[in-house]
């Protein structure tokens, strides 16, 4: 996994542990989120981001709490949980990212000749069967 994906990552960790979703919310992105650099971020999640990144300080910091307490804390439930499933969805492709970076890439290497015989194009006795 690259840097953000573990950093995505380590968020859902905190996101499905036990609590209220907005404490998990403020946990999760304020412990492995909020150092991280839209700009730094793939194309593919940058929007997300921001978006999240805004919520998360649409609130000033105030009586003690930081701006993503403060924001969290005037959130619905429902719009905590809408944040923490983009966190998700973040990840996912930032993993499907990684996945398609680090996969091999299959080549044909040679072509079908006169050399291969016959015997190599028969199908098999437990597929005919069917």
């Amino acid at each position: 996994m690259t840097a953000h994906s573990d950093d995505f990552h380590a968020a859902l960790q905190v996101l499905v542990g036990t609590g209220a979703v907005k404490q998990r919310l403020v946990d999760a992105y304020r412990r492995h989120l909020a150092s991280l650099h839209e700009q730094d971020l793939p194309e593919a999640v940058r929007d997300r981001f921001i978006r999240l990144r805004t919520a998360m300080h649409e609130a000033a910091a105030a009586g003690g709490m930081t701006a993503p307490e403060a924001s969290a804390r005037k959130m619905s439930e429902k719009d905590a949980a809408e944040h923490a499933t983009a966190i998700l969805e973040m990840f996912t492709i930032l993993s499907a990212l990684d996945e398609s970076e680090s996969a091999p890439r299959l080549r044909i290497v040679a072509s079908i000749d006169d050399t291969l015989t016959e015997d190599l194009f028969e199908v098999p006795a437990f597929l005919s069967r069917a």
